[in-house]
């Protein structure tokens, strides 16, 4: 009888081991439930209250909020729901986070289809991205809804990887439904389209167009579609004169920071401005030399120019939040697929992260965020530099550090 039992654990074990680890993620989340933001009770929770006395979908009419109008009409549905507002709305994040940790063991079966270890790599990376601080108090503790938005660009990345482009814009276009942030990403199908070209740039307008059909049960309930469209303008000017929010950029290097919250006020409005062309000066740079070199994009590259995108963009745009690296703590996990010796790259980009966390969520600050922005910077160059140092430099050795086509490993 022993003997069975045990002849029937090796034979499920990853089914075994993916029940457990799902079943103590869970129980993680689920002691954090009731924990209360200033977030939540200073806006989320006002923006629920308001949609459910004003009628729950009829109040989508109203401009309420600055999320955008689909979220709105996930809140407007949890108004219906004989549940604290505070639970029902965790728990749609919550749910997000296991559809990012499931899109990210996709991502590992694709790039890993010819190697027999395949089911423990996807296993490994699906049980640490569950228990990432960041994604933990991202949905548990804080009540935040960036899951949602990093859940669709996985799944849009798994679908570059396999080059069904059309799934890949279809995809992409529902995470900017959901976050502007979905543009840290977008430099990396920029650069794709340049170098390949396999799908027509017409592909691009699929983003704005899936974005106006999720907003279509908010105009339904009579919502302006001017409305739907100028959320994100809004959310951009309401923080015009901040640089920084907490998030350790280039912002903290050079101006002022007010210590109490971390935050970095411009001189003038136009610094945000300078710093938006500073970035998009980076990637034109960048797309210089994919064309140059004839950069073709294969999984590896895919993986490791995305995370270098969102790192860039994080780092050099203005009005970065202190969520804003959420995409990179997730990206940085599938990197070490290729680059197994570079461990430091992932633990970083979470420390990082969690330091914004920790200030906002418990006002601890363990160091000066000056100090946190210079190592992200060295972050930055080190991935840069490799990057660099495999495909664009003339001694050039582009060989894979994890072989994923030797059935032998």
């Amino acid at each position: 009888m022993t003997e069975k039992i045990w002849n029937f654990i090796e034979k499920n074990i990853f089914i075994i081991f993916f029940f457990i680890i799902t079943a103590i993620s869970i129980y993680t989340r689920i002691v954090l439930l009731d924990y209360v933001s200033g977030d939540f009770n200073g806006c989320i929770q006002l923006w629920f209250n308001e949609l459910k006395e004003n009628g729950g979908l009829h109040a989508l009419r109203l401009d309420i909020g600055n999320y955008t109008a689909p979220y709105l009409t996930i809140l407007a549905l949890l108004t219906y729901l004989p549940i604290k507002a505070i639970v029902s709305v965790k728990v749609v994040s919550i749910i997000f986070d296991y559809v990012c940790a499931l899109a990210s063991m996709k991502i590992v079966f694709i790039i890993l289809k010819e190697n027999k270890k395949k089911d423990f790599y996807a296993l490994i990376i699906y049980g640490v991205i569950l228990f990432l601080p960041t994604v933990i108090l991202n949905s548990a503790c804080w009540g935040q809804a960036d899951s949602i938005y990093v859940a669709f660009i996985l799944l849009s990345i798994s679908a570059l990887l396999e080059e069904k482009y059309l799934k890949a814009f279809v995809f992409l276009g529902l995470s900017f439904a959901f976050k502007l942030q979905f543009i840290f990403i977008l430099p990396l199908y920029i650069l794709i389209y340049l170098s390949k070209r396999k799908f027509p740039i017409c592909f691009f307008l699929i983003i704005p167009l899936v974005n106006i059909i999720m907003c279509l049960p908010a105009i339904a309930f009579g919502k302006q579609i001017s409305s739907c469209i100028n959320i994100y303008t809004n959310q951009t000017s309401e923080y015009e004169f901040y640089l920084s929010l907490n998030f350790p950029g280039v912002y903290h290097l050079i101006f002022p920071t007010d210590d109490t919250y971390n935050f970095v006020m411009s001189p003038n409005k136009c610094f945000s401005k300078v710093g938006i062309m500073a970035t998009i000066f980076v990637f034109v740079i960048l797309s210089f030399m994919v064309i140059y070199k004839k950069i073709k994009f294969d999984n590896q590259q895919i993986i490791e120019f995305g995370l270098l995108s969102i790192m860039i963009s994080t780092f050099l745009l203005p009005h970065m939040h202190d969520r804003y690296l959420y995409a990179g703590d997730i990206l940085s996990i599938l990197y070490l697929i290729y680059n197994k010796d570079k461990i430091y790259v992932p633990i970083g980009i979470s420390l990082i992260s969690v330091y914004g966390y920790t200030k906002f969520l418990f006002g601890d600050s363990y160091s000066p965020i000056q100090y946190i922005s210079f190592i992200y910077l060295i972050l930055i160059v080190l991935v840069a530099k490799d990057i660099y140092n495999k495909y664009f430099a003339d001694t050039n050795t582009n060989t894979n550090r994890f072989p994923t086509t030797n059935s032998n490993n």
